[in-house]
Protein backbone atom coordinates (compact mmCIF):
# COMPACT_ATOMS: atom_id res chain seq x y z
CA UNK A 1 0.00 0.00 0.00
CA UNK A 2 2.45 2.34 0.96
CA UNK A 3 4.51 1.48 -2.58
CA UNK A 4 1.42 2.48 -4.37
CA UNK A 5 1.24 5.76 -2.34
CA UNK A 6 4.64 6.55 -3.18
CA UNK A 7 4.00 5.99 -6.77
CA UNK A 8 1.07 8.05 -6.99
CA UNK A 9 3.16 11.06 -5.13
CA UNK A 10 5.90 10.56 -7.64
CA UNK A 11 3.75 10.61 -10.74
CA UNK A 12 1.73 13.78 -9.65
CA UNK A 13 5.34 14.99 -9.20
CA UNK A 14 6.16 14.79 -12.44
CA UNK A 15 2.98 15.76 -14.06
CA UNK A 16 3.46 19.13 -12.13
CA UNK A 17 7.07 19.88 -11.95
CA UNK A 18 8.16 19.22 -15.46
CA UNK A 19 5.61 21.15 -17.35
CA UNK A 20 6.07 23.61 -15.02
CA UNK A 21 10.43 24.15 -15.76
CA UNK A 22 8.97 23.98 -19.16
CA UNK A 23 6.46 26.71 -19.51
CA UNK A 24 8.87 28.61 -16.90
CA UNK A 25 12.14 28.02 -18.87
CA UNK A 26 11.43 27.31 -22.69
CA UNK A 27 8.27 28.84 -23.22
CA UNK A 28 9.17 32.53 -22.90
CA UNK A 29 12.71 31.85 -24.14
CA UNK A 30 11.19 31.05 -27.24
CA UNK A 31 8.21 33.57 -27.76
CA UNK A 32 11.56 35.85 -27.28
CA UNK A 33 13.33 33.92 -30.21
CA UNK A 34 10.67 33.45 -32.87
CA UNK A 35 11.31 36.34 -34.71
CA UNK A 36 15.32 35.32 -35.35
CA UNK A 37 16.34 33.92 -38.28
CA UNK A 38 17.04 29.54 -37.48
CA UNK A 39 21.04 29.84 -35.78
CA UNK A 40 20.47 33.03 -33.28
CA UNK A 41 16.77 31.36 -32.77
CA UNK A 42 18.73 28.20 -31.86
CA UNK A 43 21.43 29.67 -30.02
CA UNK A 44 19.08 31.82 -27.57
CA UNK A 45 16.90 28.75 -27.11
CA UNK A 46 19.26 26.33 -26.07
CA UNK A 47 20.29 26.70 -22.71
CA UNK A 48 16.71 26.73 -21.68
CA UNK A 49 16.11 23.33 -23.41
CA UNK A 50 19.24 21.80 -21.73
CA UNK A 51 17.88 22.88 -18.51
CA UNK A 52 14.75 21.77 -19.03
CA UNK A 53 16.13 17.79 -19.90
CA UNK A 54 18.60 18.03 -17.17
CA UNK A 55 15.68 19.02 -14.69
CA UNK A 56 13.47 15.76 -15.92
CA UNK A 57 15.80 13.66 -16.22
CA UNK A 58 18.03 14.26 -12.84
CA UNK A 59 15.16 15.90 -10.79
CA UNK A 60 11.60 15.16 -12.05
CA UNK A 61 12.81 11.23 -12.32
CA UNK A 62 14.99 11.19 -9.58
CA UNK A 63 17.97 9.37 -12.46
CA UNK A 64 21.25 9.05 -11.64
CA UNK A 65 23.42 10.25 -15.19
CA UNK A 66 26.23 8.79 -16.38
CA UNK A 67 27.76 11.62 -19.33
CA UNK A 68 30.64 11.01 -21.79
CA UNK A 69 31.39 13.37 -24.93
CA UNK A 70 34.18 12.41 -27.12
CA UNK A 71 34.07 15.30 -29.32
CA UNK A 72 36.83 17.55 -30.24
CA UNK A 73 36.87 20.77 -29.62
CA UNK A 74 35.48 22.37 -32.79
CA UNK A 75 32.31 20.10 -32.68
CA UNK A 76 31.42 21.20 -28.81
CA UNK A 77 31.11 25.07 -30.53
CA UNK A 78 28.16 26.22 -31.88
CA UNK A 79 26.50 26.40 -34.07
CA UNK A 80 27.18 22.28 -34.21
CA UNK A 81 28.12 20.99 -37.41
CA UNK A 82 27.29 17.54 -39.00
CA UNK A 83 25.02 14.62 -38.43
CA UNK A 84 24.18 12.89 -35.16
CA UNK A 85 22.48 9.82 -34.88
CA UNK A 86 21.00 8.07 -31.81
CA UNK A 87 19.63 4.75 -30.48
CA UNK A 88 15.22 5.07 -29.94
CA UNK A 89 13.90 3.86 -26.40
CA UNK A 90 11.62 5.57 -25.08
CA UNK A 91 10.51 9.56 -25.21
CA UNK A 92 12.66 9.87 -22.40
CA UNK A 93 15.80 10.08 -25.15
CA UNK A 94 14.64 13.45 -25.98
CA UNK A 95 15.15 15.10 -22.33
CA UNK A 96 18.28 13.09 -21.97
CA UNK A 97 20.14 14.41 -25.34
CA UNK A 98 18.71 17.88 -24.87
CA UNK A 99 20.53 17.94 -20.94
CA UNK A 100 23.63 18.00 -23.00
CA UNK A 101 23.11 19.98 -26.30
CA UNK A 102 20.85 21.36 -28.60
CA UNK A 103 21.20 19.72 -31.88
CA UNK A 104 17.90 20.74 -34.39
CA UNK A 105 16.14 16.64 -34.72
CA UNK A 106 13.78 15.55 -37.32
CA UNK A 107 10.66 14.58 -35.78
CA UNK A 108 7.73 12.90 -36.22
CA UNK A 109 4.44 14.88 -36.63
CA UNK A 110 2.44 13.49 -34.08
CA UNK A 111 4.64 14.58 -31.30
CA UNK A 112 3.48 17.99 -32.23
CA UNK A 113 -0.24 17.23 -31.58
CA UNK A 114 0.79 18.02 -27.82
CA UNK A 115 0.06 21.79 -26.99
CA UNK A 116 2.27 24.81 -27.91
CA UNK A 117 4.84 22.46 -28.75
CA UNK A 118 4.81 23.03 -32.77
CA UNK A 119 5.45 26.29 -32.51
CA UNK A 120 8.62 25.38 -29.85
CA UNK A 121 9.64 22.55 -31.82
CA UNK A 122 9.88 25.40 -34.98
CA UNK A 123 11.61 27.77 -32.95
CA UNK A 124 14.00 24.98 -31.96
CA UNK A 125 15.19 24.68 -35.53
CA UNK A 126 12.93 20.50 -35.75
CA UNK A 127 12.26 19.10 -38.83
CA UNK A 128 8.79 17.74 -38.90
CA UNK A 129 7.78 14.60 -40.81
CA UNK A 130 5.26 12.50 -41.48
CA UNK A 131 5.97 8.99 -41.51
CA UNK A 132 3.52 7.82 -43.66
CA UNK A 133 3.18 10.01 -46.36
CA UNK A 134 5.91 10.07 -49.20
CA UNK A 135 5.73 13.66 -50.00
CA UNK A 136 6.53 14.32 -46.67
CA UNK A 137 9.77 12.52 -46.40
CA UNK A 138 10.87 13.74 -49.55
CA UNK A 139 10.24 17.71 -48.23
CA UNK A 140 12.50 16.86 -45.16
CA UNK A 141 15.01 15.42 -47.02
CA UNK A 142 15.26 18.47 -49.12
CA UNK A 143 15.17 20.44 -46.17
CA UNK A 144 17.99 17.93 -44.09
CA UNK A 145 20.35 18.36 -47.33
CA UNK A 146 19.99 22.26 -47.19
CA UNK A 147 21.06 22.14 -43.33
CA UNK A 148 23.45 19.60 -43.63
CA UNK A 149 25.01 20.93 -47.42
CA UNK A 150 24.36 24.04 -47.87
CA UNK A 151 24.52 25.87 -44.66
CA UNK A 152 26.61 23.22 -43.04
CA UNK A 153 24.13 23.50 -39.75
CA UNK A 154 23.87 20.38 -37.82
CA UNK A 155 20.94 17.84 -37.52
CA UNK A 156 19.74 14.97 -35.39
CA UNK A 157 17.88 11.81 -35.57
CA UNK A 158 16.75 8.48 -34.84
CA UNK A 159 17.59 6.04 -37.72
CA UNK A 160 15.34 3.41 -36.13
CA UNK A 161 12.31 5.43 -36.83
CA UNK A 162 10.04 4.32 -34.33
CA UNK A 163 11.45 3.32 -30.80
CA UNK A 164 12.94 -0.45 -29.87
CA UNK A 165 10.29 -2.39 -27.63
CA UNK A 166 12.66 -4.03 -25.93
CA UNK A 167 15.50 -1.70 -25.73
CA UNK A 168 18.36 -2.94 -27.28
CA UNK A 169 19.89 -0.68 -31.00
CA UNK A 170 17.79 -2.58 -33.80
CA UNK A 171 19.79 -4.32 -36.13
CA UNK A 172 21.48 -2.24 -39.10
CA UNK A 173 18.95 -3.83 -41.89
CA UNK A 174 15.58 -2.13 -40.27
CA UNK A 175 16.90 1.51 -40.17
CA UNK A 176 16.67 4.06 -42.26
CA UNK A 177 20.13 4.92 -43.38
CA UNK A 178 19.06 7.84 -46.47
CA UNK A 179 20.63 10.73 -44.29
CA UNK A 180 23.66 8.36 -43.52
CA UNK A 181 24.33 7.67 -47.12
CA UNK A 182 23.46 11.42 -47.72
CA UNK A 183 26.53 12.36 -45.13
CA UNK A 184 28.75 10.15 -46.68
CA UNK A 185 28.42 11.56 -50.30
CA UNK A 186 28.84 15.15 -49.12
CA UNK A 187 31.65 14.81 -46.75
CA UNK A 188 29.64 15.25 -43.92
CA UNK A 189 30.60 13.81 -40.41
CA UNK A 190 28.74 11.74 -38.28
CA UNK A 191 28.28 11.75 -34.73
CA UNK A 192 27.41 8.33 -33.19
CA UNK A 193 25.33 8.89 -30.28
CA UNK A 194 24.76 5.76 -27.96
CA UNK A 195 21.78 5.66 -24.91
CA UNK A 196 20.80 3.64 -22.15
CA UNK A 197 18.35 3.49 -19.33
CA UNK A 198 15.71 5.48 -20.54
CA UNK A 199 13.63 2.67 -21.60
CA UNK A 200 14.06 2.12 -17.64
CA UNK A 201 12.54 4.92 -16.94
CA UNK A 202 9.58 5.15 -19.46
CA UNK A 203 8.40 1.83 -20.64
CA UNK A 204 5.91 1.20 -23.15
CA UNK A 205 2.45 1.28 -22.21
CA UNK A 206 3.77 1.84 -18.42
CA UNK A 207 4.09 4.23 -15.84
CA UNK A 208 7.13 6.65 -15.06
CA UNK A 209 9.68 4.50 -13.04
CA UNK A 210 12.29 6.68 -10.31
CA UNK A 211 15.95 6.29 -9.59
CA UNK A 212 16.96 4.75 -12.66
CA UNK A 213 20.75 4.60 -14.19
CA UNK A 214 20.49 5.91 -17.55
CA UNK A 215 23.67 6.96 -19.81
CA UNK A 216 24.85 9.11 -23.22
CA UNK A 217 28.18 8.42 -24.88
CA UNK A 218 28.74 11.38 -27.42
CA UNK A 219 31.12 9.74 -29.55
CA UNK A 220 33.85 10.87 -31.95
CA UNK A 221 33.01 11.67 -35.60
CA UNK A 222 32.94 9.48 -38.27
CA UNK A 223 34.59 10.70 -41.59
CA UNK A 224 33.46 9.54 -44.82
CA UNK A 225 36.61 9.49 -46.26
CA UNK A 226 37.81 6.94 -44.32
CA UNK A 227 35.38 4.50 -45.89
CA UNK A 228 34.77 2.90 -49.60
CA UNK A 229 31.03 3.13 -49.53
CA UNK A 230 27.91 4.91 -48.09
CA UNK A 231 26.64 1.34 -46.92
CA UNK A 232 30.17 0.95 -45.19
CA UNK A 233 30.20 4.14 -43.62
CA UNK A 234 26.27 3.74 -42.47
CA UNK A 235 26.88 0.11 -41.28
CA UNK A 236 30.11 1.66 -39.49
CA UNK A 237 28.43 3.92 -37.83
CA UNK A 238 25.39 2.38 -36.39
CA UNK A 239 28.14 -0.19 -34.89
CA UNK A 240 29.61 2.97 -32.95
CA UNK A 241 25.90 3.30 -31.42
CA UNK A 242 25.91 -0.56 -30.84
CA UNK A 243 29.14 -0.89 -28.94
CA UNK A 244 28.29 2.42 -26.82
CA UNK A 245 24.93 0.74 -25.53
CA UNK A 246 26.81 -2.32 -24.95
CA UNK A 247 29.00 -0.67 -22.68
CA UNK A 248 26.61 1.91 -20.85
CA UNK A 249 24.57 -1.54 -20.22
CA UNK A 250 27.62 -3.30 -18.53
CA UNK A 251 28.60 -0.25 -15.95
CA UNK A 252 25.13 0.82 -15.40
CA UNK A 253 23.02 -2.53 -15.48
CA UNK A 254 19.53 -1.38 -13.05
Amino acid sequence: MMKQVLRGLGLIWVAISAPLVFLLLVLPVSIIAAPFSLVPRVRLVRKSWQAFGYFTIKYATFATMHIEDKRPPELKRYPFRGLYIANHQSYMDIPLILSQYQVPPIMKKEVLYLPVLGFLAWVAGALVVSRGKRDSRKKVFVKARERLVTHNYGLQYYPEGTRSRDGKPKDFADLKVTLLHLAFEENIPVIPVSMYGTSHILKHGEFIHFGKKVGIITHEPLEPKNYASANEFARAAWDVVKSGYSELASKLQN
